[in-house]
């Protein structure tokens, strides 16, 4: 096969959470421009349906969902409503998370701590064990879940995020071995800090963001767009035999 077409997801179906904005959005974009069909979930339909024309432009097909993958009753009609257009799920695409919470560990309340670990780890797991059934049915596909950084060293106050994102990293490393037989490759994406709507209240504080900036060696917040091509590498041919890894996209961040 070319080199290049390799990195080709034409005839492909993608599943793409947190698709409304962000990370999530471009990366949809992103599939649509390599030749993808497109399911994109969000909570918030109107946005969704926004990024769903744009990515009509290129020609391909796309499904947006409204659901909350925090809820377990909402995973199961994302995979029939995808089934139910496409003959099957080739690639999923973990994104949809949470940080609402910038605060000291002991202040912490349960309530909190549960809904950030509800939604960043429980739902992407319930997700990876919908479509992973799918997956194996059909002898193959590929899995990115969305780390961050934040999964391997500490971010102070974020203490909920920061234990997500780590077992995101695990849960990555158990689903690739469990499922290699079935030719499923389980990856992640680790970003350290983006310039996104989660992100805007640390890069609009001078002090925050200064200090964010020394850590970073390229000098500069990531954007989106600086995630697509990882995104596009894991979910093609091109990583056919790359699983369990977490690819960061950090700017140099871990490199200290």
């Amino acid at each position: 096969m070319d080199g290049l077409n390799l990195f080709n997801l034409e005839r492909k179906t993608a599943i793409v959470t947190g698709a409304s904005r962000g990370i999530g959005e471009a990366i949809a974009r992103g599939f649509a421009q390599a030749g993808a069909n497109l399911v994109i979930v969000s909570r918030n339909l109107s946005a969704l349906e926004r990024v769903a024309r744009e990515i009509e432009t290129f020609g391909r097909k796309v499904v947006p969902i409204s659901a909350d993958i925090g809820n377990p009753e909402e995973i199961q009609r994302i995979i029939e409503a995808t089934l139910d257009v496409f003959p099957g799920i080739d690639i999923l695409l973990n994104n949809a998370g949470i940080s609402p919470f910038l605060k000291k560990a002991e202040e912490m309340t349960l309530s909190e701590w549960e809904g950030v670990v509800k939604v960043n780890l429980t739902g992407t797991f319930l997700l990876c064990q919908a479509v992973g059934k799918v997956m194996i049915q059909r002898g193959g596909g590929k899995i990115i879940n969305m780390a961050s950084v934040g999964g391997v060293v500490g971010f102070p106050r974020q203490v909920a995020y920061c234990v997500t994102k780590g077992g995101i990293l695990q849960l990555t490393k158990v689903l690739a071995i469990e499922w290699a037989r079935y030719n499923i490759q389980v990856n992640a994406i680790g970003p350290a800090y983006l310039e996104t709507e989660l992100t805007r209240g640390m890069r609009e504080s001078k002090t925050i963001s200064e200090n964010l900036l020394q850590r970073t060696p390229m000098g500069r917040f990531g954007k989106p767009e600086d995630v697509i091509g990882a995104a596009i590498y894991l979910a093609s041919d091109a990583s056919s035999f790359v699983t369990g890894q977490t690819l960061f996209v950090d700017g140099g961040w871990l490199a200290f």
